[in-house]
């Protein structure tokens, strides 16, 4: 089983490089990366709470495509499900999750990034660049709706690519059901139902069932 795989490293002197296939890649396979003051200050910390020699290399993200993810992607790029996954492995790192439904309806993963930490920095690099390197512009480009949760962070670095980088321009963005409806109707909408001993009366029911039921004929429409 063969993985295409993109990692972002910091090298002193170097800044963060981006790096793509195997072994020592060639300049034509390494994309240095612009580091915000902020982000600098927050690697440098990390390096010494972790002891790493001066001058070591280290490595902030590792994403991995396996040919039959990539092969999905290629097949079904039109809706992306874009998510975080935390505490699934040792060192605790976040997983960044790219999930895209096939014709069947089936949910399958089409890419796993292990991410440093949960700002909008990483995700900017993940859209704008891992992407790209990954799946090519042709594929990208095919995407037209792309689902997340309300993380200002994930959501906003996906609209700025989509209004600033040609390949995303078709695509649109929204937040998954459960953040869109369920979670707003529970503390918003739920509360001011009409209820009885803490429970909800038939006018409370139906008109619960009313608002939901109107959401979805407005989801479907759009």
């Amino acid at each position: 089983m063969n993985v295409s795989h993109v990692v972002l490293t910091d090298k002193p002197g170097d800044g963060l490089l981006l790096k793509r296939n195997k072994g020592r890649p060639t300049n034509e396979e390494q994309k240095k990366m612009d580091c915000p003051k902020e982000t600098r200050v927050k690697i440098n910390e990390m390096r010494k709470r972790l002891g790493y020699k001066k001058g070591t290399e280290i490595v902030l993200m590792v994403s991995i495509s396996t040919d039959e993810m990539a092969r999905q992607v290629h097949m079904f790029p039109e809706c992306w499900f874009l998510d975080c996954s935390s505490n699934t492995n040792r060192e605790k790192r976040d997983l960044f999750l790219l999930v895209v439904k096939t014709a069947t309806g089936k949910c399958v993963p089409g890419n796993i990034t292990f991410i440093p930490s949960g700002e909008k920095w990483v995700f900017q690099c993940i859209y704008a660049d891992i992407f790209i390197l990954l799946f090519g512009e042709n594929t990208i480009s095919r995407n037209r709706l792309a689902i997340t949760d309300e993380d200002a962070a994930e959501f906003f670095p996906f609209d700025n690519v989509i209004r600033t980088m040609v390949i995303y321009s078709g695509a649109n963005h929204m937040l998954c059901t459960f953040h869109a409806i369920w979670k707003p109707f529970k503390e918003r909408i739920f509360p001011t139902l009409p209820k009885k001993n803490g429970r909800l009366t038939k006018d409370g029911e139906r008109m619960g069932k009313s608002f939901i039921k109107n959401i979805y004929s407005y989801e479907l429409i759009l």
